[in-house]
């Protein structure tokens, strides 16, 4: 009877396969849960010592444990890959192995140089210790150490119990994030329970979910899917693809993870796809393909980090997996298109469809292909998007926007964003020569107009037809006009006719603002008149004349009057009353002088402003 453990090897191995494979502890710990795994294990734990710079790790399941044959023949025999036996190819619990190569035993060593294994089934207990250097040392077999009689008697329950001393290791232990690096690499936590603990403290639980703790998930897209149903394994694919609501900051997380058995064998990856609208950055997941091990080839690398992409089955799977990938990125971005839809219309009140749907079916197309990649753009928040499209509403009712906006039209992915700002910029250029144009004719308006007050020109009919003609002279604002209206019936009712120097007294004109809201009441004097207390009381008696017979009718909101003359009285009274009424947005007088310099001031920012936007882009 042989009583003697004997692990046969080439030394080399050990330094290869385990302390330059395995340098990494959650690679390390990986390979110890899957073995747990294959033992049927429901619970492992993981008691972590850090100590006046002493570590050490205590591993333990309470899987089926190892006989001492078992661990001579099995456990200690490098290589030996256990699915070639059609009995070991699925465990007692029916769980499909994850061990193959059968390397995973050498994975300790590329963290510590010593290790206790303790490991008990039915009863009896075989207990051994090995050392890395006494294993480098000798010639291709090695004898473990026994730490116990062999099969020795117990009360113990089934197990395996892992002890690693003399840890190459400098750094801490982070349970936190040794937790989502165990969390990344499995699927199976929802029936193997595996906890931590540091120094016999609070104990940290490993779950398939903690890998998701960091993000926020907005959409998701199940598996099996038909989104390429030509892939003969689709119905085989399983799993899921999540995109989050911002940007994935933990890049280890970005792209698609492959899983057989309930444990990675490829990390996150787009699988060749290049990355042209900044989906990458907010897609993630985890899809089971599990018919890999049936392959004729082994096509997991031996850490399970990738796959041979060279064998002819996954390259089919890669074809499949891009096609995946961007039928779910064309509909991620409509996805997030309509939230942001929605969040613009809750935030701004300022409904797309709603815009849209008033549009002829021509423009309703020309509208769809300029938002659209305003709305799909991820880079763009809400707000930012929210004012870009308004500016595109905005200057739609313009028929040469809409010329211009062809080429704007003509950008369809995100990527084209600089392309597509740079256009709404090269409209500025095009709204301020517009701008431009109209400020030039008008100079010769306001040149005209000087021109009659130099001629002490009276009032009516040349400078009322003028002024009326051109009333953005007297504000800007004013928009349209109601022409002589006259209120002869209604002043004489109001005010006595010997009351009013003139006969037929009448208002010059009436004009509204470009929404209605303000009635503007228009007094015009001769360039030689000087506006005196009775005219601007007068001006205050029409405009509450007004206000109470038609603000309720007509819709109005304010009435406000203009006195235009040639100069102001110098009187104290006068100069009270008119700097009242101005407050109080009533009653404003205007000489002609003034006008003139106004309009002039006001049509030279835009002519500045322009020259100014056309230096500058000469200089780029």
């Amino acid at each position: 009877m042989n009583n003697t453990l004997t692990l046969k090897f080439d030394p080399n191995t050990i330094e290869h396969l385990g302390i330059s494979l395995y340098s990494k502890l959650p690679s390390v710990l990986s390979e110890l849960v899957s073995n747990s795994w294959d033992a049927d294990a429901d619970k492992i734990s993981i008691h972590f010592y850090d100590r006046d710079g002493k570590k050490e790790i205590v591993y333990k399941d309470d899987g089926v444990g190892m006989s001492f044959d078992e661990l001579n023949d099995k456990f200690l025999l490098i290589g030996r890959n256990r699915r070639k036996d059609p009995q070991e190819r699925i465990t007692q619990k029916s769980r499909p192995v994850i061990g193959k190569k059968g390397l995973g035993k050498l994975s300790v060593f590329g963290i510590c140089d010593v290790i206790e294994i303790e490991s008990v089934q039915n009863g009896k207990r075989n207990y051994f210790q090995m050392k890395l250097m006494d294993i480098k040392s000798s010639n291709g077999s090695y004898n473990p150490t026994l730490l116990c009689p062999k099969d020795s008697q117990t009360d113990k329950a089934n197990g395996t119990t892992l002890h690693l001393k003399s840890i190459r290791r400098k750094s801490g232990f982070d349970l936190t994030d040794l937790a989502i690096s165990l969390s990344k690499k499995f699927l199976i936590f929802d029936i193997l329970k595996l906890e931590m603990s540091l120094n016999d403290g609070e104990l940290t639980i490993v779950t398939n979910e903690l890998k998701f703790a960091s993000f926020e998930e907005q959409f998701r897209w199940p598996f099996p899917n038909e989104l390429d149903a030509e892939y003969e394994n689709h119905l085989n694919v399983k799993g899921f693809v999540i995109t989050t609501l911002t940007p994935i900051k933990d890049t280890e997380m970005s792209g698609i993870y492959l899983v057989s058995r309930g444990k990675i064998v490829n990390t996150a990856s787009f699988y060749g796809l290049r990355d042209n609208d900044q989906f990458h950055s907010y897609v993630t997941g985890y899809l089971e393909v599990d018919f890999i091990d049936d392959f004729d080839e082994d096509v997991i690398s031996t850490d399970r980090h990738s796959l041979n992409w060279e064998n002819d089955k996954t390259k089919e799977l890669q074809v499949y997996l891009q096609n995946v990938i961007r039928k779910i990125g064309n509909e991620w971005k409509k996805k997030r298109a309509e939230v942001k839809k929605v969040d613009i219309k809750t935030e701004t009140n300022l409904d797309i469809d709603e815009w849209q749907m008033k549009l002829p079916t021509y423009e309703r197309d020309l509208s769809e292909r300029i938002i659209r990649p305003i709305l799909t753009n991820p880079r763009l928040e809400t707000d930012k998007s929210s004012e870009i499209i308004k500016n595109v509403i905005d200057k739609f009712d313009n028929s040469t926007f809409k010329e211009y906006a062809d080429k704007i039209s003509g950008i369809s992915s995100e990527d084209q964003l600089p392309e597509l700002l740079h256009l709404i910029e090269d409209w500025k250029a095009i709204e301020s020569k517009q701008f431009r144009d109209i400020s030039v004719s008008r100079v010769e308006v306001i040149k005209q107009f000087e021109e009659y007050l130099d001629n002490d020109t009276k009032e009516v009919p040349t400078l009322h037809n003028f002024l009326k003609k051109f009333s953005w002279l007297l504000d800007p604002r004013i928009l349209e006009f109601k022409d002589e209206v006259r209120y002869s019936q209604l002043l004489k009712e109001t005010y006595p006719d010997e009351l009013l120097e003139e006969k037929d007294r009448r208002i010059d004109f009436l004009c509204s603002n470009a929404l209605g809201e303000i009635l503007y009441v228009i007094e015009i004097k001769r360039s030689s008149y000087e506006v005196d207390l009775k005219a601007i009381d007068q001006a205050f008696a029409y405009k509450s004349f007004l206000v109470e017979k038609y603000a309720s009718q007509t819709g109005f909101s304010k009435v406000v009057c203009f006195v235009v003359g040639g100069s102001k009285s110098g009187e104290t009274v006068f100069k009270n009353r008119e700097i009242n009424y101005y407050n109080a947005g009533d009653v404003f007088v205007k000489t002609y002088v003034e006008l003139l310099e106004q309009s002039k001031e006001y049509h030279k920012e835009f002519i500045d402003a322009y020259d100014s936007h056309t230096l500058s882009g000469k200089k780029k």
